[in-house]
């Protein structure tokens, strides 16, 4: 019987249906109105208000700088949701590899790699949905209070919507703080729970290799099959092989799966990251409040963790792929037939060219990248210093 691995990620599908982006497979009949409605108001009105906003903003570096990473932030969510929303085969597709047979592995078993996967991630979505709730009230609903209590003038949660007069911003203050926030907290969930998609897709992966590599390194006969002819004895071990050539065959699949699927994604993601870490180091130069510096290095933070855990687990599935090579000398091959030999030389060199998920094919996923790229936002950081101590 097929596993239910994938119900681990039923809590994103859940939060992706209730913000419009994934009807299920069976659809509420009118929930493709309710998805073309919720998105035109809060996505695209969302985001062609913040680029009027910013064709409005005074040309001031303050100013600038807080509407900027905004900017470049919904960038990257607009190309997550319409990863979601285009990429609804290959999303399928992968689900199912997941729930197959050549998937079902030691899943039952609380000490096994699976289970521990699944429990595993479980935990660290919810984690990463608390701490983006506390984030989401530290930015939008606090300072609210804050100016209720100090008696200050309240500001508008993402941006001050420069296109906009005074007048008309205060008279209609409360719908356009109302509109900002619904929209900021339906765009926060969206880059929770589709980056820990990414995450989880990954993580399946190298505990599926992870795998193999035990069922290699764990090929051998058993006291009583010794006993048995060797023809019998060569062929108990050709089945065993070939049934972990047709797992290595579905991890394959399902990597392609996911490059194709994330390939874009993952290059704005890396891209805009990228420039929103070098933008937020030049902020630090400037003169500015407690307020703003504790945002920056919150901001800092957050786009070095979008781009490093990718990183990490990308490089983790290159070193997992290679390990067959290894796991196929730890196997029980010396006493076998020439053509058991001649399988196993065969697929030790395909494992030897190790699974690379890229982004866009332009760049590798893995922590040398992050590296690199947190290398040149220093030099950026650096540059940009040295020309304003002169």
């Amino acid at each position: 019987m097929p596993s239910d691995q994938s119900k681990m990620f039923n809590k994103n599908f859940i939060c992706f249906k209730i913000f419009a982006i994934w009807s299920g497979n069976t659809p509420w009949k009118y929930y493709r109105y309710y998805s073309f409605i919720y998105l035109f108001v809060t996505f695209v009105c969302y985001n062609l208000l913040l680029t009027l906003n910013l064709l409005y903003t005074p040309r001031k570096i303050e100013l600038l700088l807080r509407e900027v990473i905004f900017y470049f932030t919904e960038i990257t969510v607009a190309t997550k949701i319409l990863t979601i929303l285009f990429m609804r085969d290959k999303l399928i597709v992968a689900i199912k590899l997941i729930d197959c047979d050549e998937f079902v592995g030691d899943y039952e078993n609380k000490d096994g790699i699976l289970y521990k996967t699944n429990m595993g991630y479980r935990l660290g979505w919810k984690l990463y949905t608390i701490l983006s709730n506390m984030a989401y009230v530290t930015i939008a609903i606090i300072p609210i209070f804050l100016d209720l209590i100090r008696g200050t003038k309240s500001e508008l949660p993402i941006c001050k919507y420069y296109f906009l007069s005074d007048e008309e911003r205060d008279s209609h203050f409360l719908f356009w703080f109302i509109y900002q926030a619904v929209g900021m907290y339906g765009h926060m969930m969206y880059n929770v729970n589709i980056d820990s998609l990414i995450a989880g897709l990954l993580v399946i992966a190298i505990a599926q290799l992870r795998l193999l590599n035990n069922n290699f390194r764990n090929l051998k006969l058993s006291e009583e099959e010794r006993k048995l002819s060797y023809e019998i004895q060569d062929k108990i071990q050709m089945t065993r092989f070939y049934k972990m050539l047709r797992h290595y065959e579905v991890i394959l699949t399902f990597c392609d799966t996911i490059q194709e699927m994330l390939s874009v994604t993952l290059f704005f993601q890396f891209g805009v990251a990228s420039m929103i870490i070098c933008v937020v180091l030049g902020g630090f130069l400037l003169q500015s409040t407690t307020e703003i510096l504790a945002f920056l290095v919150m901001y800092l933070f957050t786009m070095t963790l979008q781009i490093f855990v990718p990183g990490l687990l990308g490089t983790h599935l290159s070193h997992e792929s290679q390990e067959l090579v290894t796991a196929t000398y730890n196997c029980e091959w010396i006493p076998r037939s020439e053509s058991f030999k001649r399988s196993l030389k065969l697929f030790r060199e395909r494992a030897a060219i190790p699974i690379v998920i890229s982004g866009l094919k332009m760049f590798p996923l893995t922590l040398l990248t992050f590296i690199s790229i947190m290398k040149t936002a220093y030099s950026f950081f650096t540059l940009i210093r040295n020309v304003q101590e002169q």
